[in-house]
């Protein structure tokens, strides 16, 4: 509306205007699974995925939106202390939506793909004592065991690492593992990396606020070849309503990191400035990867 006040990026209001305009829109959102088990899809539609890599709650807050608004996505949780919370998991798997696993098993195997199958099934089956998975996604952190870039305290333990000269980075991607063993043994359907057909649906992922651009991305990438997400610039989340709104792709993916999104300025400006350090990591990683394999 003309004259209205702007909404700030990255903030829970935000997401109920992006999530509004799909509703109104002539897209049908669906689950992850969902889009994988149809056989007819709609004409134009959004797999709608949430990745719990922090701060669950949020996932729960974003659940419980979607809900109201009529929206069904994929929430895809850690096994770890304080992210695999079951009763968040039973409370949005209530609500309607997917739960699935999101692995890190080769992190965890330290690269050992024995070990890390091992450590697979074992953590699918605590996920179903209470849901049934059937789609997985790898989470792609690029820091070893319990190192993670979301906060300033795990930064500098991140440097303090470095400059004891301990090797911090993982030089595999745990949706490697599917290259010596099948995950439909397992009874899972899909990956959500690996099974979508990504030259014909637009991935756009909210990884370092920066929606479809790889520039901040180091594992959270998907095998494209037709050039697609090339011509396609979203930057901000009001290009991906006015995409919406004028309907010129048919099938988009939309990856959200609920922690992203905040619900009052304090810790918004918080989340801007720790990514602001977080992206600048992520540039100087790539540099040193680049200088590491010309070596």
């Amino acid at each position: 509306m003309k004259g209205s006040k702007k909404i700030l990026d990255f903030t829970f209001a935000k997401y109920r205007e992006l999530c509004d305009n799909i509703v109104e829109s002539e897209y049908t959102p669906l689950s992850v699974e969902k889009y994988l088990t149809l056989k007819d899809k709609p004409e134009h539609f959004i797999i709608m995925r949430h990745d719990v890599d922090s701060e669950p709650e949020y996932a729960l807050k974003m659940a419980r939106l979607e809900n109201e608004l009529g929206i069904t996505s994929s929430y895809y949780f850690r096994y770890l202390d304080g992210l695999f919370r079951i009763d968040i998991i039973k409370a949005i798997a209530k609500l309607g939506h997917e739960i699935g696993y999101h692995y890190e098993v080769l992190n965890k195997a330290e690269g050992d793909y024995n070990q890390a199958i091992d450590i697979f099934k074992n953590e699918l089956n605590e996920f179903r004592q209470f849901y049934d998975v059937k789609t997985i996604a790898q989470h792609g952190s690029p820091l070893r065991g319990s190192l993670a870039a979301i906060s300033i305290s795990g930064m500098y333990a991140i440097v303090k690492s470095l400059l004891r000269d301990k090797d911090v980075f993982t030089p595999w991607s745990s949706r490697d593992l599917w290259k010596k063993y099948n995950f439909k043994d397992f009874g899972i359907i899909g990956e959500a990396y690996l099974s979508i057909d990504f030259n014909e649906i637009l991935y756009l992922s909210d990884t370092g606020r920066s929606w479809n651009s790889t520039r901040y991305k180091l594992k959270d990438l998907v095998d494209i070849s037709n050039g697609l997400h090339d011509q396609i610039k979203v930057k901000h989340t009001d290009d991906i309503i006015k995409m919406i709104k004028k309907r010129d792709i048919s099938a988009i993916c939309i990856l959200v990191h609920a922690n992203q999104w905040k619900d009052n300025f304090r810790e918004w400006l918080k989340w801007l400035m720790l990514q602001y350090i977080r992206n600048a990591g992520k540039l100087a990683l790539k540099g040193y990867w680049k200088i590491k394999k010309q070596n």
